[in-house]
């Protein structure tokens, strides 16, 4: 067999990677799944030099002033990544067959450190299964328009079993569908599972431009059996497998107003 004669090498250092993830897949970020396709990134802050590559569920990022040519074959001391500055990215990420609610997003990149992104299925995208879920549409109770990009968080009463945590967001209409995945059948002899409802929200967000999730502020609900009744958790019930509509009293949706 022929020798080949390496006269050069072209090196490139990885700068970092985002990890795009499943909001509603799991309580935690070390147990949400990833996006099953690649999303559409819109970067407003970045380094001029900074490329990137999609695949599905992660980004790849990299410098091109980072490479380096050495003449020959490479050393292991060639491929030794350099230490990097850290620098910022901002921007939007958005799935283009929506559905996952678009969302803004702000990390300090550099040196493979690693980043989660999490974003959450629109009422679209979401897909209920055997353990049923809630619906319905948030409104601010003083002007009674939606409560876009609204963030809710489902905590069940599993009884020995601990709670459950399911999370979702309102698209741009208000709109939002909790899938309760994971919630387990029934013990014996138990009707429901108890459970709250909390929200996260901005009262001056609006459609045409998406959010940060992070800057969200806790709200009020309002209640669903009591007029003019607010409260920062809802008490409600759940049953596995059906599909539950939620409106405050009186109302053809559910009230929300700040603390």
């Amino acid at each position: 067999m022929k020798a080949v004669n390496v006269l050069e090498t072209n090196i490139l250092y990885a700068s970092d990677v985002i990890y795009w993830l499943d909001g509603s897949s799991a309580a935690q970020e070390a147990d949400m799944r990833r996006l099953s396709e690649a999303v559409v990134l819109q970067l407003d802050t970045r380094p001029a030099n900074l490329q990137f590559l999609h695949t599905a569920g992660k980004t790849a990022l990299w410098r091109r002033s980072a490479g380096k040519t050495v003449q020959g074959p490479p050393s292991e001391a060639d491929k030794l990544r350099p230490a990097e500055a850290a620098y910022v990215i901002a921007g939007s990420v958005a799935d283009s067959q929506r559905r996952y609610v678009p969302r803004r997003f702000e990390i300090q990149a550099g040196n493979a450190a690693g980043h989660s992104v999490v974003v959450y299925p629109t009422p679209f995208g979401t897909k209920l299964g055997r353990g049923g879920g809630l619906r319905g549409t948030l409104r601010f109770a003083d002007s009674n328009a939606p409560a876009v990009w609204a963030l809710l968080t489902l905590t069940v009463n599993l009884g020995v079993g601990g709670n459950l945590i399911c999370r979702a967001q309102a698209d741009a209409n208000g709109d939002f569908i909790i899938a309760m995945h994971r919630l387990p059948p029934l013990p014996e002899g138990v009707a429901e599972y108890a459970a709250t409802l909390s929200v996260r929200a901005l009262a001056a967000a609006n459609a045409s431009d998406v959010i940060d999730p992070d800057d969200l502020v806790p709200m009020t609900l309002g209640a669903l059996n009591t007029d003019n009744s607010f409260a920062a958790e809802l008490a409600l019930s759940v049953v596995p497998g059906e599909i539950g509509l939620i409106r405050s009293f009186n109302r053809d949706h559910l009230a929300v107003q700040p603390n």
